[in-house]
């Protein structure tokens, strides 16, 4: 815990180096035209769910709007991941913006090896059923939107996922092959979305709300060897107090029908929600989360952020009842790496029932 401490901060000193250098050519520099650029650095971040991971990332960003301020920038990307968990993770994905915004297209390619934990499904399980399998999975993900109003996107969507199960413990459940998915599978399924978004900044808002609604069906006509629906409510609002202060809430449900693989099941936990479980520790076809985070600055680039969650997975979404909610807590320090496009580095602390708990050193805001 020492080696990963030393290395944090050393990673902090590093970026605010950079951030000085940057910030004092800002200062002295001329704004310029925005033109096409690529990006590309090594990274590092740490979960309980991967520990310390390292690899790279690139973006070439342009704007298919040509001098359109007006238009969003485009950007293909690629991303490799290695973790001390032996998870790898290679991606490229692309987020294609139309002249005026009137069109958007999205694309992900996704493979991986990853081992990780299982617990069994619902929210009643134990820790001492832990159990450690393998995946290697192959990920398409397609979606094109268009405008319909100011900030209002409706689109069509398109998933295909094929997965074996390398390894399996030989006392554990998923070596029976009773849950869904435990033996491989492959699902295929479209959907349509429904996006509005008025957030002032997509990687640290300040004022604004995002509304997304998401239905996917997946079918065996489509090729899908599981037949299920999946539908995915995720509503936001950030809300500025005075001098920077910022409030943010979130409420996400999921609720699927049919038979869900274990794979696909809802999963409580991680960096993203309930910060404070393994991502995962809770699963089944429903989930119910409530967040809130309050966002101030400390001094120069840091700033200082404490949170809380809600939250419960069943089988039924009746089941999920707000008297059977879990809780979750925590607090976060944060450095402004870009000021210009207000992207942060963030380091949190969270914690659950039961005495569990989590470490978490990325980037981005969990939401």
């Amino acid at each position: 815990m020492k080696k990963i401490i030393t290395l944090i901060l050393l990673v902090f000193m590093g970026i605010a180096g950079v951030a000085a250098a940057q910030e004092t050519k800002e200062e002295k520099g001329t704004k310029k035209k925005q033109k096409n650029r690529i990006i590309a650095a090594p990274f590092v971040f740490y979960t309980p769910e991967t520990r310390l991971a390292y690899g790279g990332a690139g973006s070439y960003v342009f704007r298919l709007g040509g001098p359109d301020k007006d238009t969003r920038p485009s950007s293909i990307s690629p991303v490799f991941i290695y973790t001390q968990e032996k998870q790898i993770k290679a991606q490229l994905g692309t987020d294609l913006y139309f002249k005026h915004n009137n069109y958007r297209l999205q694309a992900t390619f996704l493979a991986q090896k990853y081992p990780n934990k299982f617990y069994g499904v619902g929210h009643h399980t134990l820790e001492e059923n832990e159990e450690v399998y393998t995946s290697k999975s192959m990920d398409l993900f397609f979606a094109f939107s268009k405008k319909i109003g100011k900030g209002l996107y409706m689109g069509l969507q398109y998933e295909f996922k094929d997965w074996d199960i390398v390894s399996v413990e030989e006392d554990g459940m998923l070596i029976t092959g009773t849950v869904p998915g435990s033996i491989g599978g492959r699902v295929s399924g479209v959907g349509l979305v429904l996006n509005r978004d008025t957030r002032n900044n997509i990687y640290f808002p300040r004022r604004g709300d995002l509304f997304e609604f998401n239905a996917r069906f997946y079918k065996k006509f489509l090729g899908s060897e599981f037949d299920f629906t999946s539908l995915t409510l995720d509503l936001r609002k950030y809300i500025t107090l005075f001098s920077s202060h910022v409030f943010a809430v979130q409420s996400l449900v999921k609720v699927q029908t049919g038979t869900v693989p274990f794979l696909h099941l809802a999963q409580m936990g991680g960096q993203y929600n309930m910060r404070g479980y393994f991502e995962g520790r809770f699963r089944d076809k429903n989930m119910l989360v409530f967040q809130a985070e309050y966002r101030m600055p400390l001094f120069w680039r840091f700033g200082l952020v404490g949170f809380a969650g809600l939250g419960n997975v069943a089988e039924t979404f009746g089941e999920l009842g707000l008297g059977n909610l879990k809780t979750s807590y925590g607090v976060g320090l944060r450095f402004l790496f870009d000021k210009k496009e207000n992207i942060q580095v963030r380091m949190d602390i969270g914690f659950g029932e039961d005495g569990s708990s989590g470490f978490y050193f990325s980037i981005f805001e969990a939401f």
